[in-house]
């Protein structure tokens, strides 16, 4: 069965936490990494709704995207209310994870999803942040063993190029050993020269899960000392940052953009600046509270600018540089992305029995 730090584990292959903001409060802030797991509750906010709900589910492990503990805590006064909520959440027995400013950045997360929702094609990053280093890890793995290694190390994130993963290159070959005193060797015997079939398995990763990756594959090789090569290349990994800007594959209206912004994101009344007949086709995006970043969507030669959080004066400097402005909430340009959140989370740990549930 799962435990919390298992599941931690796959996350911060989601979501390492390099990618997070300086100071941003991340990670385990409640819990027992050795704790069994059946149900994960999956929200945006840790709020006591979203903690009543968890213990209704049943759940063990939280996993939210803004944290509930935003700053050390001096005491464990009950006045406090994010007190409050920890004590409930130590209570239940419930362990409370923390990805956010590193699932705005990450492939997959918060900012992709919404572009992805908001019809945006050609993605890039709004704000270039730090890349990875790329590695390429070399294992030779008898026939027998090939899926599962290839499978193992694709799990731990090995093989991720661009929007493919599982990507792995693969040639036949003759290796030899011998096995020495002491030795157990998988086939073969003690002394003896022995000649094996075998395949010469490559696949990618980038640093930040290189130290899983060799784990899994050691995990799944069936010999007694595995012989793998480790190269660091010179390939650029993608700059990943904070929003996202792309195209709209026709251009449109600011008054068309603006509802269907509206209809995607169940936004009631998105706040809307700017000519409603002006084209927009070069759309920016933030989900959460990204209005700060709106000199970078002009930059970006954006026509539009949806994120949320929006102040007065941001907003009139925004279309005295030429940019309109979406306002369409804080909660809401980030539930997509915490909800795909979720359903990644389903298809990795049902087949464990996990259930898992996105909550509000």
């Amino acid at each position: 069965m799962p435990t919390v730090n298992g599941i931690i584990k796959y996350l911060e292959r989601i979501a390492p936490a390099w990618m997070a903001e300086q100071n941003d409060s991340i990670g385990l802030q409640v819990g027992e990494p050795q704790s069994e797991v059946t149900c994960i509750a999956v929200a945006v906010n840790p709020s006591e709704a979203v903690i009543d709900r968890s213990i209704t589910e049943g759940a063990q492990l939280l996993v939210t995207h803004h944290p509930l503990i935003r700053n050390p805590l001096k005491s464990l006064d009950t006045s406090d209310p994010t007190v409050i909520r920890a004590i409930k959440l130590i209570r239940a027995n419930i362990a409370l994870f923390v990805l956010h400013t590193n699932f705005d950045v990450a492939r997959g997360g918060v900012n992709d999803v919404l572009a992805e929702r908001l019809g945006l094609r050609n993605v890039r990053a709004l704000v270039g942040g730090r890349a990875d280093t790329y590695y390429k890890v070399v294992v030779f793995v008898p026939d027998e063993a090939l899926a599962n290694v290839r499978e193992a190390m694709a799990r731990a994130g090995a093989g991720i190029i661009g929007n493919y993963s599982s990507c792995s290159f693969r040639t036949k070959g003759i290796g030899s050993f011998v096995a020495e005193s002491g030795a157990q060797p998988y086939v073969g015997s003690l002394g003896c020269l022995e000649e094996v079939e075998e395949w010469r398995l490559e696949m990618i990763c980038t640093h930040s899960v290189l130290a899983d990756v060799l784990t899994a594959m050691r995990d799944a090789h069936p010999y007694e000392e595995v012989a793998y090569d480790i190269y660091q290349l010179a390939n650029n990994a993608p700059r990943l940052g904070l929003g996202r800007v792309g195209m709209l594959d026709q251009e449109t209206t600011l008054a068309e953009y603006a509802d269907f912004v509206r209809q995607e994101l169940s936004v009631e009344y998105p706040r809307v600046f700017g000519d409603a007949k002006r084209p927009v086709k070069t759309v920016a995006i933030c989900g959460g509270g990204g209005a700060r970043l709106y000199p970078d969507a002009v930059s970006a030669g954006a026509d539009v600018f949806v994120t949320a959080d929006w102040k007065y004066h941001d907003i009139q400097n925004a279309l005295a540089l030429g940019m309109a402005v979406i306002d369409a909430g804080h909660f809401e340009t980030e539930k997509p992305g915490i909800v795909a959140l979720a359903e990644r989370l389903a298809r990795e740990f049902t087949p464990d029995d996990v259930v898992v549930k996105y909550v509000e």
